[in-house]
């Protein structure tokens, strides 16, 4: 994995925010970012959301999303 993005309309989900930050902790070779939009806006408004390498990682939860944002 050499880069994660989020989309800053998701953060609002709850505990996505935390997860962003974990993600920055524990992939330290990453290059994370925020983006305003990822272009996934009926996924983004109904799930948490992940792009890695530019392939998109959905989950229901985000301890689900963080299992496969490491798969990735």
């Amino acid at each position: 994995m050499k880069k994660l993005q989020f989309c800053e309309n998701n953060l609002k989900h709850e505990g996505m925010e935390e997860l962003v930050e974990k993600c920055r902790a524990e992939f330290k070779d990453v290059e994370i970012s925020v983006e305003p939009c990822l272009g996934e806006c009926g996924d983004c408004a109904e799930t948490y959301i992940a792009k890695v390498n530019d392939s998109l990682v959905t989950a229901d939860t985000t301890h689900y999303l963080f299992e496969e944002i490491e798969n990735a």
